[in-house]
């Protein structure tokens, strides 16, 4: 019988009101589907994590329930992960995730009987929260790694600016490395550095989001990698995670929330989902709006943006206030910050917009702008991974983020262009509906678990 451990650190989260972000929506659904998938096929399915709550659903919908293991959750560290998650800070949050990674290579490891090497593969959601997998990987067992974030690059462009390419700092920690010399570094730039190196030379099987990121890593470590990258790597965009809605509710709620933000017939009302955090530019996007206010192509709009998101965890209250400034200089748009969206007041939102703005500094693929493509909505967004491999000319736009310092002036051309033309907008919202069909998360956690059983590859 094949076994699949499924290893996230997010996982056992209440996600309808804890912001942990994209990889930890994905590991949760990844979850769920997979314990239906893996019962049927006669796979045993066990995930690792550290929230209080199991994420299967309860009951399970399993095919011949009698004749397959039910999936099994177990909470690591035993006394639980930390209630207070989306609060920590960076040393904190290094501290979580290594006792996550001592806990969950122990419970592995000490069950090798039940558990063989030769039958099990260790599927981890993210890097530098996963366990250790030279160890897992020397004793045997399969390592599928699934990615959600190159940190090294994340690190590279929110901390140091992004002012020289990720391979360059990528190629000093190999030299540091070499000479024995990164045990001397801080705890914080070994998660970075040293566990996203472990990862790649060690893992069975990379999956990545997008082929940039994918392009990206092939930089920073072809020729420090072990085995060939290529043969080891799977790009695999998620789809969206946009579910049905009870359309009339949505549309009536939308009608409320339109006369209790005292929205006019000819408001255009932007909409951003996401974290509250340094990485999504949602200052960006506000400057942009400033700007916008006095621009010839901007003075007979009436544009109201809202903020969609609770601040994230480390440097996201920092950075919300920052935001809130930004939102604060508006003199005639307006902005509104309705905090975090669960799946039932998401909907009405997503009805009451007319563009779905991705103005990210750093996104890995945007699981966002496809729920807005999924709701009908155009989308514009700065040209972050994966966003050349979801939006197309005639229902999106992308803004140039080459240059740090016209980022803002940009977005304010593009949302002038946009929003002027409310017919073209619509239009666009129809062809991203449409798209979007083809974008399902569904059929990609089917071809991701096919892609996690097969028997070991040679090293």
């Amino acid at each position: 019988m094949a076994n699949l451990v499924f290893i996230g650190s997010h996982l056992g989260y209440p996600m309808d009101r804890t912001p942990l972000g994209g990889g930890a929506m994905v590991g949760l659904e990844l979850a769920k589907r997979w314990g239906v998938l893996a019962g049927r096929r006669g796979v045993r399915l066990v995930l690792l994590g550290s929230g209080p709550e199991s994420p299967l659903p309860n009951p399970l919908p399993l095919a011949g329930e009698g004749r397959v293991r039910v999936p099994e959750y177990v909470q690591l560290p035993e006394a639980g992960g930390d209630p207070r998650l989306t609060k920590l800070s960076e040393l904190d949050y290094a501290r979580f995730c290594r006792e996550f990674e001592a806990a969950t290579t122990a419970w592995v490891l000490e069950r090798r009987a039940e558990l063989p090497p030769a039958e099990t593969t260790v599927v981890v959601n993210d890097i530098s929260e996963s366990p250790d997998v030279e160890r897992l990987s020397r004793a045997g067992y399969r390592v599928v790694s699934v990615w959600h974030v190159d940190v090294v690059e994340f690190f590279n462009r929110i901390y140091l600016g992004g002012v020289f390419r990720p391979e360059l700092w990528t190629r000093a920690y190999a030299r540091l490395a070499r000479w024995g010399l990164e045990g001397g570094t801080p705890d914080v730039l070994r998660l970075v550095f040293d566990k996203q190196r472990r990862a790649v030379r060690w893992s069975d099987l990379m999956v990545l989001p997008s082929r940039q990121m994918a392009d990206t890593v092939a930089r920073c470590y072809d020729g420090d990698s072990g085995a060939p990258l290529a043969p080891r790597t799977l790009v695999l965009p998620w789809g969206g995670l946009g579910e049905a809605c009870d359309e009339p509710a949505a549309a009536a709620e939308a009608a409320r929330l339109r006369a209790h933000y005292q929205l006019k017939p000819e408001t255009a009302v932007v909409m951003t989902l996401s974290r509250i955090s340094p990485e999504k530019g949602l200052h960006l996007l506000l400057e942009g709006l400033r700007l916008l206010e006095d621009a010839p192509f901007g003075r007979g709009l009436d544009v109201a943006a809202f903020v969609c998101g609770e601040p994230a965890f480390m440097r996201g209250e920092a950075y919300a206030r920052r935001v809130r400034r930004a939102a604060d200089r508006l003199r005639r748009f307006r902005a509104f910050f309705p905090g975090y969206l669960d799946k039932t007041t998401k909907p009405a939102y997503f009805k009451l917009a007319d563009l779905f703005v991705s103005p990210s500094v750093h996104e890995s693929y945007g699981l966002t702008v496809v729920e807005g493509l999924q709701a009908g909505l155009p989308v514009l967004a700065s040209d972050h991974y994966g966003v050349a491999e979801t939006l197309r000319p005639d229902y999106g736009r992308t803004v140039r983020y080459d240059d740090a310092a016209l980022r803002p002036r940009r977005l304010a051309e593009a949302l002038g262009e946009l929003l002027s033309d409310r017919p073209a907008l619509r239009r666009m919202g129809a062809r991203a509906k449409e798209a979007a069909q083809g974008m399902d998360f569904g059929a990609t956690a089917e071809r991701l678990l096919e892609a996690a059983l097969p028997a070991r590859t040679a090293r």
